[in-house]
């Protein structure tokens, strides 16, 4: 498996080599904390976390030819259920859950990667989930391997969320440098075959995720 810095290294040069295909990458972001006025500071954190990462966000899963929003709301509703949700542009984020966890800014960051998925229904849920997963807890975040979930189900890759990020930072510093991407404009373009797992890498995704099984767990059939 590539070193953590190897991986790294790799994420800094898509950063640099892949600035958009448009001319600009800003993006505009309105704040409503009117319903919990007292919560206008993390809502100020939460739309400058946004502004400095959308266009990061944005060549780290190119398209060609494929243009991200550009004007996103952010919305801190008073509620004590749920935690966040996006639906389309717009990015609402339960006051309860802040309360109770103020340092957990990077659900913002979750929620922002799907304001830049724009994939439309799919019924691939656990990989759009994954996808934005894993951008926040191993590029965000910066979490090692070792720290991702391993369920014991064969098809655990289905989880989706931490678990099948995991996965993919697996595929990603071994196997399949690339295949995020992959997957990620596959969705954009509906053109997603679970055959792009095998295309990538030789081995259907059953198969993979067996050996990713092993590899965590340090065994060997």
């Amino acid at each position: 498996m590539y070193s953590t810095h190897r991986f790294f290294a790799a994420a800094v040069f898509l950063l640099a080599g892949c600035w958009g295909w448009g001319q600009s990458n800003s993006v505009s972001v309105e704040l409503d904390t009117s319903a919990v006025p007292e919560l206008n500071e993390w809502g100020l954190q939460a739309k400058a976390l946004v502004e400095e990462w959308y266009p990061r966000i944005v060549n780290m899963i190119p398209t060609k030819g494929f243009e991200p929003p550009r004007e996103i709301k952010i919305t801190l509703r008073k509620s004590d259920q749920g935690i966040a949700d996006t639906s389309g542009t717009h990015i609402r984020v339960s006051s309860g859950w802040i309360e109770k966890h103020p340092e957990d800014i990077g659900l913002v960051f979750h929620e922002l990667v799907h304001v830049i998925q724009n994939y439309g229904p799919t019924r691939q849920g656990w990989l759009v989930e994954g996808i934005a997963d894993y951008l926040r807890w191993a590029i965000y975040e910066g979490k090692p391997q070792s720290w991702f979930a391993l369920p014991n189900r064969a098809d655990g890759y289905r989880q989706g969320y931490q678990v099948t990020a995991g996965f993919l930072l697996w595929l990603e510093c071994d196997l399949a440098p690339g295949i995020v991407n992959k997957l990620n404009t596959a969705l954009r373009t509906k053109r997603y075959e679970e055959s792009i797992f095998e295309a990538e890498t030789g081995m259907d995704i059953a198969a993979l995720w067996a050996n990713y099984q092993k590899d965590r767990r340090g065994t060997s059939d």
